[in-house]
């Protein structure tokens, strides 16, 4: 095994339990992040070219099916459903798989297939996740926000403010905001912004900053 290969694994293996630790305190957000840059690091890794990677292609599937699970109870932790879909007590039997990737050679636990790589996006596409903390903001001005998505996951609707960082190449996820239904009507509205990651559930939202900064819209419905 290679030193970098090593240095990877350790990685790989330190992201995991940071992510069960949150998931087992109950900060689910925290664990949904974790969960979710692991994921992509492994989905990358699983399909990365033959010349690009030390593992085999079969110890890459396996890393895909890791990433996989990760996905599953991201998912299952942002479910309004009260039965968890894949639970942590079945994620903690994938630390193992990881941790010992070279030499795992039984069967799969569970009846998972890799993320196809269409989930894989382009830097500059979607926001990129790191294992390394972003730069924290120098104040509420720091970055520009260049594009703000929105989207409407059930009784609210989020937005997202992404602006591109040329030295990285990516774009990534400023803040966001969100909107309760009952205040979707016409005319102007001030909403607050809150420090990523997007928080689906609105149940640890953290403010952007202390300064009086805002988000302001002005709302016209159309009848169809």
């Amino acid at each position: 095994m290679s030193e970098v290969t090593r240095s990877l694994l350790q990685r790989w293996g330190a992201s995991f339990r940071r992510g069960a630790d949150f998931d087992s305190w109950g900060q689910l957000v925290e664990a949904i992040d974790e969960y979710q840059i692991l994921a992509r690091h492994l989905q990358k890794e699983a399909q990365a070219q033959h010349n690009n990677s030390e593992f085999t292609e079969e110890q890459k599937k396996t890393i895909g099916k890791i990433a996989t699970c990760l996905e599953l109870r991201s998912a299952a932790l942002q479910s309004t459903q009260s039965q968890e879909e894949f639970k942590l007590e079945d994620l903690k039997k994938l630390e193992p798989i990881l941790k010992n990737i070279l030499t795992y050679n039984k069967e799969f636990p569970f009846d998972v297939q890799p993320v196809p790589l269409r989930r894989i996006l382009a830097p500059g596409e979607e926001e990129h996740l790191e294992f390394e903390e972003d730069e924290e903001e120098g104040g509420a001005g720091a970055g520009s926000p260049d594009s703000f998505p929105a989207r409407v996951p059930g009784a609210a609707i989020f937005f997202e403010f992404k602006h591109y960082k040329p030295k990285k190449r990516f774009t990534s996820t400023k803040c966001f905001a969100f909107m309760e239904m009952d205040e979707i009507q016409p005319g102007p509205i001030v909403i607050e912004l809150y420090k990523k990651p997007t928080d689906f559930k609105r149940k640890k939202l953290q403010l952007l900053t202390k300064k009086p900064l805002y988000l302001h819209l002005h709302q016209t419905l159309h009848k169809e």
